[in-house]
């Protein structure tokens, strides 16, 4: 029996809480499905950038973070993505830090992606770059033109030109809890009449710091 395998594109800024959740949240939901996960990038800096305001791709907010992840697509391809995102995550939603040059530094020593450089010179290589701005766009303007995606988390099945904001998500789903969530999503991204779905925004959730467990 052949099982069919979802290929997701998950367009994420590291800055995000919510697509931080949704992340862990289908990390999970691939332990009991067949999930494959293309990480993409996405920049809620230039979602709000005020017009005719000259970017800033050193200092700009998440642009260090977004650019090392960028150089590490390139040198170790989308699981060593992953793994930085992993610890980008736990340092800012997990422990509360900035994502600021020294905590991108520590995360890429922490994922593992610079042994022999050393994070600080892994973060000069990648700023020193001009491709790692121009990486980190691609995908922004592809998820901005192909799912006119405005914020993250934004996900799409691949060669798909339907891509959702969400689920969004407070708590993190886990084990068959995970798996229906998927269920419903994959539903709802492969059905085109669904074009909104909201609940009362009366409810405010509370966004406690949480880390990824594996």
């Amino acid at each position: 029996m052949t099982t069919n395998v979802a290929h997701v594109q998950f367009h994420f800024d590291p800055l995000c809480p919510f697509a931080w959740r949704t992340a862990l949240w289908i990390r999970n939901a691939r332990k009991v499905r067949p999930i494959e996960v293309t990480w993409r990038f996405f920049s809620l800096e230039v979602v709000n950038r005020a017009p005719d305001t000259e970017p800033d791709y050193v200092n700009g907010a998440g642009w260090t973070a977004l650019r090392t992840l960028a150089m590490v697509r390139r040198l170790h391809g989308n699981e060593g993505v992953e793994k930085l995102y992993i610890a980008l995550g736990n340092a800012a939603h997990g422990r509360g830090k900035q994502l600021d040059r020294g905590t991108v530094e520590e995360a890429v020593e922490e994922a593992g992606l610079a042994e022999r450089t050393g994070g600080s010179y892994f973060v000069t290589s990648a700023l020193a770059s001009e491709e790692t701005i121009l990486d980190v766009l691609k995908d922004h303007e592809e998820a901005a033109q192909r799912y006119h995606a405005f914020g993250v988390p934004t996900i799409a099945l691949d060669g798909s030109d339907v891509g959702f904001y969400g689920p969004v998500i407070q708590n993190v789903p886990k084990g068959d809890e995970a798996g229906e969530l998927w269920d419903f999503t994959a539903w709802a991204l492969k059905y085109p009449n669904l074009f909104e779905l909201k609940r009362d925004r009366s409810f405010v959730p509370s966004w406690d710091r949480i880390s990824a467990e594996d």
